[in-house]
């Protein structure tokens, strides 16, 4: 009976130093920063944390950009970066323009992880260059970067054009049938900018569409892009444990979407296959870096290397989904919202386009695009007031001491944080940052400055491969758009969210031709 009691007493002092070393830990992260001496917005007490634990709540993109925003106009000019906590967990909020370029260019094998969860064993879609990292992140985008490269994009320009007008045919038909001029513009632009990732993207043509309508098709982006799979606490142990959580086989797409979207595929790539019949658009560049991958190993009939490549190319086409289409139709809604605004604006674009047309024959071809360079600034300037991505995260290789600031260290592991939003919102960098101003990019820039205080498409390697391809979109859409249709605003009330919408005025300045309505049904 003795012997048990002293077995129980050596189990609670056991449990007891457990909890101890639990609490020393908890305390020790939650001062992490002070310890340090870095300068650092304090963590939140522990009841609303257990509370957001508990009640699974999520902070949106909106509220972390205005949280980061507050930190980077506190703490700017106290040194290169700055601490803050994710929950209890430290993390680093970048400051320095010098060392947002050291990260995202000169030192960026260091920081080329996004921090995001993968699994392309289980989860193929996953897989992509959005959610890779080190060496296989780097031999991804050294296979699809000759895809991207300026003649390609001149090879892909007919079937987009093809979408633009499209896209031109339905507003047009709409103003028809309704009795007033005003649009919702973002649900259009969405509409567009699927409809053109599909064709484009995944070959979905008209035959096609008959057994994959692009109605079902746009569903299943829906489903994937707002479908949280897991629970708040796990989808922190996924970023936070990855390769643990590989093991368990843990996944992020919704299995009916993938089912779609890699039966589509392999129906679409087999046709093609069997066919021999090469296509214009980005889906027969995939082909053709599947085709050259299995050329390169001894047994090109290999089921299980054939079905990986598949896979691979099945990731490298929805990626274009996950990072591009709420973000072009939103970067399209945001434009013609500034261009309605400034009218003044407006009218030197259409007249720009009106000049460079007369000089290609009042021809709308790829090379007519290209050369709008009031056109470009307007993009740039609308990707700095509207950012896609409101901020940039990545995740520490390995352990990196800030150069010339002997007490800053990343260290390994450390989730890093660059405030775009507030970055494009600094007077230091852009004087009147509220006002819609393209003329600011029409003076030469530093190209240093550039990289580390402008992210419209990223910056560095890691830069949006997809850039050359959503400029192509932007300029197509906005260029027959304005040409056909003054935009104005149908209130004086201000934007304050896209999600509330966007309703536009739009008065037609030519006619459209009797019959083309139909082609837009």
């Amino acid at each position: 009976m003795q012997n048990m009691w002293i077995i129980f007493m050596i189990l609670g002092i056991i449990v007891l130093c457990l909890l101890l070393l639990l609490i020393v830990a908890l305390r020790y992260q939650r001062d992490y920063w002070r310890y340090l001496g870095i300068p650092h917005e304090r963590p939140k007490k522990l009841w609303p944390i257990m509370k957001q634990l508990v009640t699974q709540s999520l902070s949106t993109d909106a509220m972390k950009s205005a949280h980061y925003t507050a930190i980077y106009n506190k703490f700017k000019g106290s040194g290169p970066f700055c601490g803050f906590y994710a929950l209890l967990q430290p993390r680093a909020l970048i400051l320095d323009r010098e060392l947002i370029r050291q990260i995202m260019v000169k030192d960026f094998w260091n920081f080329n992880d996004r921090g995001i969860y993968c699994n392309q064993k289980t989860d193929p879609l996953s897989g992509d260059l959005y959610g890779l990292r080190g060496n296989s992140w780097k031999e991804m985008r050294q296979k699809l970067d000759p895809s991207f490269e300026r003649d390609r994009m001149a090879w892909l320009y007919g079937s987009l054009y093809e979408e633009a007008e499209q896209l031109l045919l339905v507003v047009s038909t709409t103003l028809m049938k309704q009795q007033h001029t005003t649009l919702h513009i973002q649900k259009l632009m969405r509409r567009y900018v699927i409809a053109a990732l599909a064709s484009c993207v995944f070959g979905l043509n008209a035959e096609h569409r008959k057994k994959y309508p692009l109605e079902k098709f746009e569903e299943m982006t829906e489903l994937v892009l707002s479908t949280r799979k897991h629970g708040y606490l796990l989808n922190l142990i996924m970023i936070r444990f990855p390769n643990f959580c590989r093991r368990l086989r843990l996944r992020l797409t919704p299995k009916e979407a993938e089912v779609y979207f890699l039966t589509l595929l392999e129906d679409i790539v087999a046709q093609r296959e069997a066919s021999g019949v090469r296509c214009q658009d980005y889906l027969q560049l995939l082909l053709d870096i599947k085709a050259l991958e299995l050329t390169t190993h001894e047994y090109e009939a290999d089921k299980e290397l054939n079905a990986h490549l598949q896979h691979e190319l099945a990731a490298h086409a929805f990626v274009f989904l996950k990072a591009g289409y709420e973000q072009t139709a939103n970067t399209l809604s945001y434009a013609l919202y500034e261009l309605a605004v400034n009218t003044e604006v407006q009218s030197q674009v259409r007249q720009e386009l009106k000049e460079v047309m007369a000089k290609h024959n009042n021809n709308l071809s790829y090379e007519c695009i290209q050369s709008l360079t009031l056109m470009g600034h307007v993009i740039n300037e609308t990707l700095r007031m509207h950012p896609i991505t409101p901020y940039i995260q990545r995740r520490v290789l390995e352990n990196y001491a800030v150069p010339d600031h002997l007490k800053y260290t990343l260290v390994k592991e450390l989730f890093l944080i660059i405030p775009t939003h507030a970055i494009h919102n600094d007077p230091e960098y852009y004087p009147e940052p509220e006002r819609f101003n393209p003329d600011r990019w029409g003076s030469p820039r530093d190209s240093l400055q550039v990289q580390s205080t402008w992210f419209g498409f990223g910056a560095g390697a890691r830069n949006c491969i997809g850039l050359q391809f959503a400029q192509l979109q932007l300029r197509l859409a906005l260029s027959l758009l304005i040409l056909e249709f003054e935009f104005t605003l149908n209130s004086k009330r201000p934007l304050v969210n896209i999600d509330d919408g966007i309703a536009l005025q739009l008065t037609p300045l030519g006619v459209v031709e009797p019959g083309l309505e139909e082609r837009a049904l």
